[in-house]
């Protein structure tokens, strides 16, 4: 366990400090990989309620980090299922939608910014949006890109959300 805080922090002192002077802007290629790893795959487990296979986005050490604190992804990912679940019985459904303010990766770790939109859709067909900015630091390892640490900020405006790029 210690080696592996070890390494995860190298990892997070490397891509924060050492890339800084790297690239704003992530590669093509690396931006379409990380969106069908990370981005497809949350917007289709959560419109699909699949807590499983959003868990598989995450390295299973990963953290989570709100204005509440930090907590280990398997924890979110229980209480996060059980949400699902209960909205699920409720009749409600639920989308997810990403933009982004700052991609930058290399060829095996990326850092990204944005906001997500979370809509809830009720049984009754009204839906309600929150936007929340956040970031998340990936890393690609065994040809899949992974979320080590995501941070999730309070919620902002649907005035914030609209001025950044589709």
């Amino acid at each position: 366990m210690l080696r592996h805080l070890a390494t995860t922090s190298m990892l997070v002192w490397s891509v924060l400090v050492v890339g800084s002077g790297a690239s704003q802007t992530a590669t093509a290629s690396s931006s379409h990989e990380i969106d069908r790893d990370i981005s497809s795959v949350f917007v289709a487990t959560v419109a699909a309620d699949d807590i499983a296979g959003m868990g598989r986005a995450y390295f299973p050490d990963a953290v989570l980090v709100s204005p509440n604190g930090t907590r280990p992804i398997k924890d979110t990912l229980e209480r996060w299922g059980r949400d699902m679940v209960a909205a699920k019985a409720k009749g409600n459904r639920a989308t997810v939608e990403f933009r982004f303010s700052r991609r930058q990766d290399d060829a095996t770790t990326a850092f990204e910014t944005g906001l997500f939109k979370y809509t809830v859709i009720e049984k009754s067909g009204a839906s309600t949006s929150k936007f929340y900015p956040f970031e998340e630091l990936l890393v690609k390892t065994n040809g899949k890109w992974r979320v080590l640490m995501e941070r999730q900020f309070a919620e902002v405006t649907q005035d914030a959300w609209e001025k950044l790029p589709k």
